[in-house]
């Protein structure tokens, strides 16, 4: 006869000791006791419930039974038959720590040899769990904290194309003005090239005089248009450095009969 063998009669010797009448009943599923009845005998009819559906495989419903039987009786056997039915239920860590607290209660239990057992089975078992547990939970730990430095890099390097941004809408906008303000000054010089034109009895003279009137008018005019795109362009490139128009679109052209700038943003 096997020791697991023995271990399993142990249960009947169980049920013999909460209630001698039950030691020759069959295990098959009995009706719940009344509430009023002795707890010992209540126990007993629980621990048959118990082993009916350990026999048919149905631990989780004997566990039931057990630790029901265990409330009413005190009796450490059934901490032994709870560590089984986790132990068949494939649940070791339940079922080791179930046959240690049956050994701390009673080392020289009937049942006491077969427990040390299976605490040495299940107990490299249940560290290689808690090892592997441990190591998913490391490399869960290793993988945010990869997540985080990565999102920490994206958000350093979008904050330096920020301040690339800002500090080149900054030029461009300064280059722009200054551009604008160079037209100014052309427009002005051309506005007094008027009044000499004007004034020029020298057809020599005023051949030379409009032709510089028209070229620092033109020359005037191209300044405010590029110092204006550049302002726009300046502009777009504050706004998308601070996030406040990341689908700006800027376009530009100059045509015979004038020029044309288009600003847009998408959201």
């Amino acid at each position: 006869m096997t020791i697991r063998r023995l271990a399993i009669l142990a249960v009947f010797a169980v049920v013999a000791t909460l209630a001698p009448s039950a030691a020759s009943a069959q295990p098959a599923p009995q009706p719940a006791p009344q509430p009023d009845a002795d707890p010992r005998t209540q126990a007993a009819a629980h621990v048959r419930q118990g082993q009916a559906f350990f026999q048919r495989g149905d631990f989780d419903r004997a566990l039931a039974e057990y630790r029901t039987a265990l409330e009413l009786s005190a009796e450490p056997s059934l901490i032994f038959n709870i560590a089984l039915c986790h132990d068949r239920a494939n649940r070791p860590e339940d079922a080791l720590r179930e046959f240690q607290r049956y050994l701390e209660l009673a080392p020289s239990g009937s049942v006491a040899e077969e427990a040390r057992g299976d605490v040495a089975r299940l107990t490299p078992i249940v560290e290689k769990i808690a090892a592997d547990r441990d190591a998913e939970r490391s490399r869960e730990a290793a993988a945010r904290r990869a997540e985080a430095d990565r999102r920490a890099e994206a958000d350093l390097t979008r904050a330096a194309a920020a301040n690339r941004r800002t500090r080149l809408a900054r030029s461009v906008i300064i280059g722009g003005a200054m551009v604008i303000g160079a037209g100014g000054v052309t427009h002005f010089i051309a506005h007094q090239h008027v009044d000499r034109v004007a004034n020029d009895r020298d057809p020599a003279h005023y051949v030379d005089d409009r032709h510089t009137l028209v070229i620092e008018r033109d020359v005037a005019y191209g300044a405010y248009v590029v110092g204006g795109a550049a302002l726009a362009a300046g502009l777009v490139l504050a706004l998308t450095a601070r996030g406040a128009g990341d689908g700006a679109q800027l376009s530009a052209s100059i045509t015979p009969g004038g020029a044309t700038l288009g600003v847009a943003w998408s959201r």
